[in-house]
């Protein structure tokens, strides 16, 4: 009798701790339901569709022998190919000028190489002009250099025109030149023009390479 009374008293209270436990992790069932929901809900996994796709992709080997890939056209990678043995710049950069001016193998830098001209300016008045062969390569141009001309009409000094060189003036592409100009002062109809040419390095005296004269009329 006394047990029955004790099952009786202990039923109903170990029933509501059982609810209360199902209560207490509940929110976790039910937050696995609802994950599914949703995963049931997305589209496919990007998975799937490389899976489809790693049956038609070839798989490329290198050989042993380091041959060009397995698929590949032989001939169509020989093409492809660059010789690293090749030096581009082991050519001789003087005739690589070919096309570029005049001869270059037949000139020295500084020398009387063209003629002077004495044209009639849009401007108006006459000029007078000459162009100095500096270098031919940067190799020729060593150190820093002065060219100075003077202009002369009919014997006086009308003019003077300084230009400075430095190795970094030497173009890589094409022959490096000094234009010698300067307008002529007209006081007849017709007269010399005369351009002296001297150089030097700097802090050094000018030394004359060469001089120039063209009759001009006005």
């Amino acid at each position: 009798m006394i047990a029955l009374l004790t099952l009786l008293l202990v039923g109903p209270q170990a029933l509501a701790d059982d609810v209360e436990a199902d209560d207490e992790f509940g929110f976790l069932e039910e937050g696995e339901r609802n994950r599914a929901k949703v995963e049931a809900d997305r589209a496919p996994s990007a998975s799937i569709f490389l899976q489809e796709d790693d049956d038609a992709m070839p798989v490329w080997e290198a050989g042993d022998s380091g041959e060009p890939f397995e698929g590949i056209d032989d001939d169509l990678a020989e093409e492809d190919d660059i010789d690293m043995d090749i030096d581009p710049m082991n050519g001789d950069p003087i005739e690589d000028m070919v096309g570029l001016g005049p001869d270059m193998r037949r000139l020295t830098p500084l020398g009387d190489h063209f003629d002077l001209s004495v044209t009639r300016s849009p401007l108006g008045p006459l000029v007078v002009e000459l162009p100095l062969l500096v270098a031919r390569t940067p190799r020729d141009l060593v150190g820093d250099l002065w060219i100075v001309a003077d202009f002369y009409v009919d014997g006086r000094k009308t003019g003077e025109a300084r230009h400075f060189f430095t190795p970094a003036s030497a173009s890589e592409m094409s022959a490096t030149y000094a234009w010698l100009k300067s307008t002529v002062p007209v006081s007849s109809p017709s007269g010399i023009a005369e351009v002296r040419v001297f150089s030097a390095p700097p802090g050094k005296k000018e030394r004359l390479l060469f001089a120039k004269k063209a009759i001009f009329t006005n």
